[in-house]
């Protein structure tokens, strides 16, 4: 049975994927791994792994949602209605269903791994070269930050372009010229509604890595109005 009602912690909702061509993909169970997400006759449910019901296409949307859409069948999506039950389209009202997931990756902030902290589809948090940091700069490599994981949950980042040069929140500025010490450190907080990250600070608990409206980088509060949200794409994953 294929459904939508799992907790956060349900190691049933967990998929290994495995990338075909393209944005065809298999999404593997990571608890039954003989089995995978697939469309049978329109109908989701879970088959052995490697058949041609199994591959879907992934349908990147601008709000940063993926659609799951058959590759053998296009057109036909994985749709849940409120319940988090399987669902067709045309089996109730549109606004009762839903076909956009938030997808969560586990693992991004693996030691050595280069991340790029997306602010916008075409922006990402940058270090200028003044030592300040701006979420208004172009995603290109001054935008990519190396992880040093210090303990779970807890990272330093580097700027790949300006090594030895970390991101830090130090009396009341928040900037890139950090040297790796414990300003440095930053627990990773997941925003479950928009499948962003924020980063609070270790050393001083409850400011975060905060955006100004002009981009600049301060230490904010937490709060709903506060922009405190990134979203991370991995550009190297070193595995050992």
């Amino acid at each position: 049975m294929v459904d939508a009602v799992g907790e956060q912690t349900d190691r049933y909702g967990l998929f290994d994927v495995i990338f075909n061509k393209g944005n065809i993909c298999i999404f593997q169970s990571h608890e039954m791994r003989h089995l995978s997400l697939a469309f049978d006759n329109s109908v989701v449910t879970g088959m052995p792994s490697g058949g041609a019901l199994t591959e879907l296409r992934v349908l990147y949307q601008p709000n940063r949602c993926a659609l799951l859409e058959s590759a053998l069948c296009p057109g036909h999506t994985l749709v849940v209605d409120r319940q988090g039950k399987i669902a067709d389209e045309s089996s109730v009202g549109y606004a009762e269903l839903s076909k956009e997931f938030l997808v969560f990756v586990k693992g991004i902030f693996l030691n050595s791994a280069v991340v790029m902290l997306a602010t916008s589809l075409c922006q990402a948090l940058c270090l200028q070269p003044d030592g300040t940091c701006t979420g208004a700069g172009n995603q290109s490599e001054q935008s990519y930050w190396r992880v040093h994981r210090v303990s779970s949950g807890i990272c330093m980042f580097e700027s790949v372009k300006n090594a030895r040069m970390f991101l830090r929140i130090k009396d009341g500025h928040c900037n890139g010229t950090g040297t790796g010490d414990t300003d440095c450190h930053f627990k990773i907080k997941r925003n479950l509604e928009n499948a962003s990250i924020s980063l609070e600070s270790l050393k001083s608990p409850g400011l975060f890595v905060g955006l100004q409206p002009d981009g600049q980088a301060k230490p904010v509060i937490y709060t709903k109005d506060e922009n405190v949200c990134f979203y991370p794409q991995v550009i190297q994953c070193m595995f050992t």
